[in-house]
């Protein structure tokens, strides 16, 4: 008994350090474990700060859970691929906002003509001559009617040799407002903002997508992470094995020497240590392999170099309940691609619309009102006989501007103006296939939904399973334990061989690694439900900012709370 004291101290000495860094107490029916890191990420682009990796110590740098949360989402490089997205399309949504800028227009020429006097009454001898000068600016805009106003003023200056023109030079000036408003075509906010409001369920889709890649780097990290605690720990049990593997080829040495054993035994107490060493090298690849995930997660591939990631958080085997139905109704109401699914199915919603109004036809009304003025060098002639002809000089534009406001120089006009494309095939087949990717997109979110619940239904059922392996696990290595101890006796009274005392030792190694293994299983199964119900944020502390505030997308309301009603009933009539 007294040659196993090495063994069974180093093996007492590895399970008391697991139990206590890696198993907890169980603590069923407990409230669910949140992890409050009160971090912020901004949705604007380029507004992220980066944040720095801890310091290296002597054996790696040292990272807890809550910290590589906080480093991802600040320097994960996947999530400026959304933001910039999102950014993209509100500027989309800006540029479309634009079809209500005024629009200010304005012009001047100047031009002369010289022609030959044909007639007497061209009121020149040889040749008649013009010069004209004309200016003109306007203001006009798009209404949220559909219509179109617009406001201006023209100037004309006239002047020739003709002795006619008894005003020479003339200067004339006009002041116009117009109006254009369809009254059936194109008639009404719907169709005027049709490119807007599609923009703005475009750009609240995207940021929706951003929220969801925040919401899976979360989870990702977590995954991540237990992977790494998880290969750490397994690296630690392959170690412990080798070194009992190592003892027992020791002891089997020291009874051969002294002829209690054959010298045929000690090979197969080396095939253990072999066996060891390449468990080992397994167990430090994927230790290297889960440290690069998360590193790469963290955007940290160049700037942490070769230095090992150490885990500071536990494994705890700490179960949980979690009400599926009203994680059911969180996820359909709250999962990111749903909402954006849904914006999608609002902008068909509008360009069915659309295009349903442009199979109407084309009537506008037209209307026209304006005031005139004249001004310039005057020929006035008296009654006497002959007639004396008086020059009166008024030359001015602002002379011939106040007679706009006044004298009652008016002119105005209304009217209506009719089109309608015969067959109208472009806008009926439009609205067609307006129909149909209204039907598909429709389609499309009923899919979406329905593999959201069963997303979380497997989520949850993920969690219970792994809840009850940790209980199958750690009940496995119990017996594995007390089975090594039996062979231990059994070997130190020469009742079995060496042989069989490996293959126990080798059983209890794969059990230990087969607990930790359910411990990070069940930790990760936790993350992914909460990713699953999209509340990982809440759960998680993390709060977005900078997101443009939106409004809820229109789609069928009435359809959505019955598919919620039987996806809960489903749900709780399930095994």
């Amino acid at each position: 008994m007294k040659r196993f004291c090495k063994i069974r101290g180093a093996r007492v000495v590895l399970t008391a350090t697991l139990l206590v860094a890696f198993s907890g107490a169980l603590a069923a029916q407990t409230g669910p474990t949140t992890t409050q890191t009160g971090a912020r990420v901004s949705a604007r682009a380029g507004q992220r700060s980066p944040v720095a990796l801890p310091a290296p110590e002597q054996d790696g740098i040292h990272l807890s859970l809550d910290q590589a949360i906080r480093a991802a989402i600040a320097n994960n490089q996947d999530m400026e691929v959304t933001v910039n997205t999102a950014e993209a399309a509100q500027f989309f949504l800006f540029q479309n906002t634009g079809i209500y800028d005024p629009l200010l227009s304005a012009s001047a020429t100047r031009a002369s003509s010289l022609l030959p006097a044909s007639t007497q009454l061209s009121g020149a001898t040889d040749v008649s001559r013009a010069e004209t000068v004309d200016a003109s600016a306007q203001v006009s805009q798009l209404t949220p009617w559909g219509g179109t106003y617009s406001l201006g003023i023209v100037g004309n200056r006239t002047r020739s040799n003709s002795t006619f023109s008894f005003v020479n030079p003339s200067l004339s000036v006009g002041l116009s407002l117009g109006i254009s408003q369809p009254l059936l075509r194109n008639f009404g906010k719907r169709a005027t903002n049709i490119r807007i409001d599609t923009a703005r369920n475009s750009r609240d889709a995207q940021y929706q997508n951003f929220v969801r890649s925040v919401q899976t780097t979360i989870d990702f990290v977590e995954q991540a992470y237990w992977d790494l605690v998880y290969a750490r720990a397994n690296l630690l049990v392959k170690q412990e094995a080798r070194n009992i593997a190592v003892e027992l080829n020791r002891i089997t040495k020291i009874k051969i020497d002294v002829g209690s054993l054959a010298p045929i035994d000690i090979v197969q107490t080396e095939v253990g240590v072999a066996t060891a060493d390449q468990d080992i090298i397994n167990a430090e690849a994927a230790v290297g392999v889960a440290g690069d995930q998360l590193r790469r997660l963290l955007n940290f591939e160049a700037t942490s170099g070769q230095t090992p990631i150490i885990p500071t958080d536990e494994i705890r085997s700490e179960t949980q309940a979690f009400d599926l139905a009203g994680g059911l109704k969180v996820a359909l109401q709250r999962r990111p691609e749903i909402l954006a699914q849904s914006y999608v199915v609002a902008s068909d919603v509008l360009s069915y619309e659309y295009w349903q109004n442009q199979t109407l036809p084309q009537l506008d009304l037209v209307a026209n009102y304006g005031r005139n003025g004249l001004g310039g060098r005057f020929l006035s002639f008296s009654d006497d006989t002959p007639p004396v002809a008086t020059v009166i000089d008024n030359t001015n534009f602002f002379d011939a501007s106040r007679q706009i406001f006044d004298e009652n120089f008016r002119r105005w006009s209304v009217g209506f103006v009719f089109s309608y494309p015969l067959f109208n095939r472009a806008a009926r087949g439009a609205k067609g296939v307006a129909e149909f990717t209204l039907q598909t997109e429709r389609s499309r979110l009923t899919v979406l939904q329905q593999d959201v619940i069963v997303g979380v239904r497997n989520a949850h059922r993920a969690i219970v399973t792994a809840s009850r392996q940790i209980v199958a696990a750690s009940k496995g290595r119990e017996l594995a334990e007390r089975n090594l101890d039996a062979a231990r006796k059994k070997y130190d009274n020469g009742m079995t061989t060496s042989f069989e005392v490996s293959q126990i030792q080798a059983q209890l190694s794969d059990a230990k690694s087969k607990e930790l293994n359910a411990l990070a299983i069940y930790r990760k199964a936790v993350s992914a439900y909460h990713s699953a119900i999209a509340d990982i944020l809440d759960w998680k502390g993390v709060q977005i900012e900078g997101i443009p505030e939106s409004s809820s997308p229109r789609v069928d309301a009435k359809a959505d709370a019955e598919l919620l009603r039987r996806a809960v009933e489903h749900a709780l009539a399930a095994p």
